[in-house]
Parts: structure tokens; C-alpha cells; sequence
């Protein structure tokens, strides 16, 4: 496993998944922790291990074969993102159409898992 490493405790994060609506944690023996998405994908792409990331992460090597998908009947929990403005009835013009580029850019590559 090529584990990411917590920004908070210095310890590497569990695997985690969604079975029967439950939240299941698995810590899985971890010879290689990074603490950037770029050296655990760069890491995968070297054949040095698993990695669990967003699919959209990997969607080029996916379709090309470079990276296989294992577990797949297990999703993945999901990552909120949150975008947070000062209380106002309604956000300045210029905050309303980043929050609309936003949810228009990202919501199809989160939704693919």
C-alpha cells in the first residue's frame, strides 16, 4: 500500500470503504507514506503499490491500462467540498459565479466515484 499521510498526526490514513452503508476502516501494511497526491500517484504509476484515490484522479491511465481498478465492488467514502463565504443574504457577484464554475466543473468528475 502507498499509504497518505495524516497532515494532523503524522500517521498514515486507513483505507476506507462503503459496505452495507457502513463506514469500514482497513489499515493495510504500508512501506511507502506520502504526504502529496502527486508522489502516490506517481508512486502507483511506478508499480510500487495501491493507492485509493478519486477515480477521476486516475481516469487517463484507467482508460489506457496503465492503472487497474481492484475492489471495485467496494466504493470508496465520499470527500465533501465545501466553499465558505462571509453571511451575506447573497454572495457578491464575483463569489456566486466561482461557486457556479465550481459545482459545474467538479460535480461530473465526482460523481464518477
Amino acid at each position: 500500500m502507498i499509504a497518505f499521510m495524516s497532515s494532523r498526526t503524522g500517521q498514515a490514513l486507513p483505507l476506507e470503504f462503503t459496505t452495507d452503508g457502513s463506514i469500514v476502516e482497513v489499515m493495510l501494511p504500508a512501506p511507502l507514506l506520502v504526504s502529496a497526491a502527486d508522489t502516490s500517484a506517481a508512486a502507483a504509476r511506478l508499480g510500487l503499490g495501491i493507492v485509493q484515490a478519486p477515480r477521476y484522479r486516475f481516469a487517463e491511465d484507467l482508460a489506457s491500462g496503465a492503472l487497474v481498478e481492484i475492489m471495485a465492488d467496494f466504493a470508496p467514502t465520499g470527500t465533501p467540498i465545501s466553499i465558505l463565504h462571509p453571511s451575506a443574504r447573497q454572495p457578491p457577484p464575483r463569489v456566486r459565479l466561482f461557486i457556479d464554475w465550481a459545482v459545474e466543473t467538479l460535480a461530473p468528475q465526482m460523481s464518477d466515484g
